[in-house]
C-alpha cells in the first residue's frame, strides 16, 4: 500500500477501488459499446460515496447532471444483471478488503 508523502496511508485502498471498476467497466460493456450510466445513489448505497466517486472515476464515468456515464451511456446495469444482486457482489468485494 502507498503511503502520502506526510507518512499517513490513503484513506481508500487503492487494490479495492480497481477491482470495484473492473467490474463496473465489465458490465458497461456488455452493452456492445452503447456505454452505461449509472444513479450514483444506488452505487454510494451499496459502497459509500467516497469509495463510488473513486471507482467510477477509475471506470471511466464522467459525471452528468443526474448520473454517471460511460461511453454513450444508452444502458442502465438492469438490462445485464439484477442490480440488487450486483450491489451485493460489490458489497461482497469491499467486505473482502475490511
Amino acid at each position: 500500500m502507498q503511503t502520502f508523502h506526510n507518512g499517513r496511508l490513503p484513506a481508500i485502498d487503492d487494490d479495492l477501488v480497481q477491482e470495484l471498476a473492473d467490474k463496473l467497466t465489465t458490465l458497461a460493456r456488455r452493452g456492445g459499446g452503447r456505454g452505461m450510466r449509472l444513479n450514483f445513489e444506488w452505487l454510494s448505497d451499496a459502497i459509500g460515496p467516497r469509495l463510488a466517486r473513486a471507482v467510477l472515476r477509475r471506470a471511466g464515468f464522467r459525471r452528468l447532471p443526474e448520473t454517471w456515464a460511460i461511453g454513450d451511456g444508452d444502458t442502465r446495469p438492469g438490462r445485464f444483471t439484477y442490480p440488487e444482486v450486483f450491489a451485493e457482489q460489490l458489497e461482497e468485494i469491499v467486505d473482502d478488503y475490511a
